[in-house]
């Protein structure tokens, strides 16, 4: 009975088995299609290969290896010899040069913009600095350097400014220039896709990290002296191999600077021009505002805080003076409209940063005193992998969670993650003296994989708040392209300036009671607990704030789309109604 059945069914469709397998394999064959189809496109839109890629890259090959081998271990250098070298002397000098460096980033920016004509000849003064400085860092630790008649406090400070202004100025340079290389490559000069020329420049400037970051593992071996030659070697020849492609360069016209030459004392103008004015009354028309085009025909600028709508003023032409318009604003009176509303935006960001303090003097505490715990363990050889975890998090924190996240869930799990942070490396330093003395008074080292869990946490901190706050506070329509360059400086200033500043402070004003000449006498442990009693709470209260606006009302949507942002509708409403009122009341 079956074998007839199986009969009538081979009579009737005898090619049912060969139809089906053709199925599967069209199925699987257009499968694979738009796999390789997509891969294709993906390595089209990112990859282009321009004449003075590799030779920028060269540069940043160079400076990747000195931030890995050399400034992420940098409290090492200053306490390596334990007879003579103290803490918190160490400690002033690396949080000191990570503060002015990140305060000259953005004078930095200003430079590249406004002379982006000249970014060959800056970008060589830029590398003469840091090799200088490096050179009188490795002078430092030659014994005949008693012999001469110089002080090696002074020496020093030398050295780490000189450090300082390379490391924030040389990375915009090289980007600037990188980028003016990639849209210039562009076939249509007309429509230059932004976007894809960030994209194939983020391309070259990973491969540089991960090449820098895999040298500096063998360097990282090698005593300071040679450390710090070898980088400053490796920086002269990438550089002369960039000065000698010069002729392989795209010619590009200077830009212009009108614009920019004023741009890091806009705020003082204008709120200074809004003060003269203060009396005034509101504009009752468009057409008070200097230079404003507006389809909407509003009257208060963007963006529209009530408790900044005082500084709209220093836009409203003084139509009753005897003066111009141009005269008007010679004499500091009058502002354009652009001016106004970024120093608008700016201002409303204060709210914002200001809840950075804390996480930028954790973030500060924990890179310093990281490097110092792993050199005191077993193995401080394998610091250098603990380092380049760190990156590698930081990196792959940032990346994801850019498709995953919203820029506001990227700060809030920035923000959760470092109250853990500090939490953990409360514990791993109590737990480091615990066993630093056996029962008989001699030292005993811990296990360099204790760190592995802040080194890790510090990353994934990093790359979600910080990163997240750059993208936070760029994205938005009304921000021309300068001042889009401009933030992402402050926020650094904000978050690693400040909490180097304000981690030496903290360090000087123990009064002996936390912080001794060494590590082992001093209670680390005890830093981090206050940082955890105190700066819990300051984190709990914000993401309470983001909780309850991002989650807790139902219309965000709707307003968003009123508003016709570029942002989303959460992290559009959240922004404005958390950093614009309810944190200024709080």
């Amino acid at each position: 009975m079956e074998r007839n059945k199986h009969t009538e069914m081979t009579t009737k469709n005898p090619y049912w088995n060969t139809r089906f397998l053709r199925f599967m394999l069209n199925l699987f064959g257009r499968n694979i299609n738009k796999t390789v189809f997509r891969c294709i496109w993906w390595i089209k839109y990112n990859i282009c290969f321009c004449k003075a890629a590799p030779f920028a890259s060269g540069l940043v090959f160079s400076y990747k290896l000195a931030e890995k081998a050399i400034v992420s271990v940098f409290i090492t250098y200053f306490t390596q010899d334990a007879s003579e070298s103290d803490l918190r002397v160490a400690i002033a000098f690396v949080n000191g040069q990570e503060a002015l460096s990140a305060l000259l980033y953005i004078f930095m920016i200003y430079l590249s913009q406004a002379f982006s004509g000249h970014l060959k000849r800056i970008i060589f003064c830029l590398i003469v600095a840091y090799t200088c400085g490096m050179v009188i860092l490795s002078l430092l630790l030659l014994d005949e350097l008693d012999r001469l008649p110089f002080d090696p406090t002074i020496l020093s400070f030398i050295g780490l400014i000189l450090v300082a202004v390379g490391r924030a100025g040389l990375m915009p340079f090289v980007r600037r220039f990188t980028a003016e290389q990639f849209e210039a490559h562009e076939t249509d000069k007309q429509n230059i896709k932004e976007e894809r020329v960030k994209a194939r420049e983020e391309m070259w400037w990973r491969f540089a990290w991960v090449i820098g970051s895999l040298v500096s593992i063998p360097l990282f071996n090698s005593s300071w002296d040679k450390r710090l030659i070898t980088a400053g070697w490796v920086m002269g020849i990438t550089f002369v191999l960039f000065y000698l492609a010069t002729p392989l360069y795209h010619k590009r016209e200077a830009a212009a600077t009108t614009t920019i030459a004023e741009k890091p004392f806009i705020c003082i103008r204008v709120v200074r021009a809004a003060l003269l004015k203060r009396h005034m009354e509101y504009s009752s028309s468009p057409a008070h505002f200097f230079h404003y085009n507006n389809i909407n025909d509003e009257l208060e600028l963007w963006p529209q805080v009530k408790l900044l709508r005082w500084i709209d003023k220093a836009a409203i032409i003084e139509f009753e003076s005897s003066l111009g318009h141009e005269e008007q604003e010679k004499a500091g009176r009058l502002c354009s409209v652009t001016m106004v509303q970024e120093t608008k935006y700016i201002l409303k960001l204060i709210p914002m940063w200001s809840t950075f303090l804390v996480f930028g003097l954790l973030l500060s505490a924990g890179n310093t005193f990281s490097a110092q715990q792993g050199i005191q363990t077993e193995s401080p050889d394998f610091l250098i992998y603990l380092v380049l975890l760190q990156s590698i998090t930081r990196e792959t924190g940032s990346t994801l969670s850019r498709f995953l996240l919203s820029n506001m869930m990227r700060i809030w799990a920035g923000m959760l993650l470092s109250i853990l942070c500090s939490a953990v490396l409360w514990r791993v330093e109590d737990h480091r003296l615990d066993i630093s003395k056996s029962e008989y008074g001699f030292y005993g080292s811990m296990s360099i994989w204790w760190l592995a869990p802040q080194f890790l946490l510090l990353g994934l901190m990093d790359g979600l708040a910080m990163y997240g706050l750059e993208d936070f506070t760029i994205d938005d329509d009304h921000l021309s392209g300068s001042m889009k360059n401009f933030l992402p400086a402050i926020n650094t200033f904000i978050v690693t300036g400040i909490g180097s500043t304000l981690n030496i402070i903290f360090v000087f004003c123990s009064n002996n009671t936390l912080f001794h000449e060494r590590l082992n006498d001093s209670r680390l442990d005890r830093y981090y607990k206050y940082l955890t009693i105190y700066g819990t709470p300051i984190n709990c209260v914000y993401l309470l704030l983001i909780s309850i606006f991002v989650y807790g009302l139902s219309d965000a949507a709707q307003i968003n789309e009123e508003s016709k942002s570029k942002t989303t509708g959460l992290d559009a409403y959240a922004s404005q109604r958390v950093t614009c009122g309810d944190i200024f009341c709080l």
